[in-house]
């Protein structure tokens, strides 16, 4: 099936043009980018679950899912195969939930430092500021980083990069001569976090008194035989920790701001919630907040801050009935399957208490996939749960937030959903 002349007009607004597709669509189907390149889009559980579960050894990240993360390098976002599989070893012991008791204590001390920065009645950007905190607390619970000059660099590329992929989503969807090359403002930041980064490693490794923290994980696995492991690699994994470290969470407490602003019956019960347990959440605290995690759930739902997920198969295969010749770019919309209203009721709408135990259970596999699934899903998932659970938790109990400019606020698919334009809030302090 490819799309009229109608249909294509929905590319000026990705998000749209995938719930229109993923609505009006049969479960795959095809349509084409304005470089004239066909897409497969799957729109069911059956199919997702199938690609990125049971036969994921079929398929690897597409060549969109390369260009819009090239920066990262050869990361484990991107390594395939027995290479991938060795950095997943490698990595996985830092996102261990014996680790997540200490991180939680920096989450929660970095989180109490920034409200003490804010003054009552004033308007933040709480984009900013939550971009600054979990950098903050990405750098020092990963690689031991703390300082302020560094965390400005990585700040200050990030952002940039968001502007440069921004770019490179226009292109794929608008431009027929458009090709994935890393243009000036991306040559800046690859250079910038890549000399931040190598100097951090030389650091260390002269220094010798190797910590407890990802970085000296990676540092000690470079001695290990039959690990393939080169500088260039490690500093490839740190950029990758914390490039998707940063932007994920970042922008789920954003956009969860905005819709507990926009859901005031949300927001009292969950601020009742909090408030119930009479003193500043930690590790163990999380736990006894079920509220939050509906709320934390369906904000992932509505907003998920990767909202498409590229794949192509490595050899010639069926699916779903239709046959893909090696290396068919396949793409999986969050944004889309999250709003199916074949699984999800009234799905534009803000309803936690739809997390109920019986409605997960009858939920299909591949319906909700805010971490991916299957093999490659998110390894820091738990790690950035807590994470957003601890601030949000932390947030409530002190302050009181309220959007200062005109709703609604509009998403804007970069690499990550983000909120166009950022989002100024008016911050009042709680009695």
């Amino acid at each position: 099936m490819t799309l009229d002349p109608t249909e294509l007009e929905l590319r000026q607004d990705p998000l749209a043009f995938f719930v229109h597709l993923s609505r009006t669509s049969p479960d795959i189907t095809t349509f084409r980018f304005a470089s004239g390149k066909e897409i497969v889009f799957l729109n069911h559980p059956d199919l997702i679950r199938e690609v990125l579960i049971e036969r994921a050894e079929e398929f690897h990240k597409s060549d969109m899912t390369r260009a819009f993360a090239g920066g990262m390098g050869n990361g484990i976002l991107l390594s395939e195969g027995e290479f991938w599989k060795q950095q997943v070893r490698l990595m996985r012991p830092a996102f261990h939930y014996k680790r997540l008791e200490g991180y939680a204590e920096v989450m929660s001390r970095f989180t109490q430092e920034m409200l003490s920065h804010w003054q009552n009645s004033e308007i933040r950007h709480i984009d900013e500021d939550m971009n600054a905190l979990t950098l903050r607390v990405v750098a020092k619970c990963m690689f031991d980083v703390e300082a302020g000059e560094d965390r400005e660099i990585m700040h200050r590329a990030i952002m940039l990069g968001q502007k440069v992929v921004g770019q490179m989503v226009y292109g794929w969807l608008n431009l027929p001569d458009w090709h994935p090359a890393m243009n000036r403002d991306g040559i800046r930041v690859v250079r910038a976090l890549n000399e931040m980064v190598s100097r951090h490693i030389a650091y260390r490794r002269e220094r010798g008194d190797l910590g407890d923290d990802l970085l000296s994980m990676l540092l000690e696995a470079q001695g290990q035989p039959g690990v393939e492991l080169s500088d260039r690699q490690l500093r490839d994994e740190v950029l990758t920790v914390i490039t998707a470290g940063l932007e994920t969470t970042a922008n789920a407490l954003i956009w969860t701001w905005y819709l507990l602003d926009q859901n005031p019956a949300v927001k009292a019960r969950l601020k009742a919630e909090v408030d119930s347990l009479g003193k500043l959440p930690g590790f163990e605290d999380v736990q006894r907040l079920p509220y939050l995690d509906q709320v934390f759930k369906e904000s992932l739902r509505l907003y998920p801050p990767v909202w498409i997920i590229g794949r192509e198969n490595v050899e010639a295969l069926e699916l779903g009935g239709m046959r893909l010749p090696p290396k068919t770019q396949i793409v999986m919309s969050q944004w889309a399957a999250h709003r199916d209203p074949r699984f999800f009721e009234h799905p534009d709408e803000f309803r936690p208490e739809r997390w109920t135990p019986e409605f997960e259970k009858s939920l299909p596999r591949g319906a909700y996939f805010p971490f991916s699934l299957g093999p490659r899903v998110c390894t820091g998932q738990g790690f950035a749960t807590l994470e957003y659970k601890l601030i949000v938790a932390t947030v409530l109990q002190k302050f009181d937030l309220e959007l200062a400019r005109p709703a609604p606020v509009r998403p804007e698919p970069n690499f990550t959903l983000c909120a166009h334009g950022g989002l100024p809030m008016r911050v009042r302090r709680r009695k």
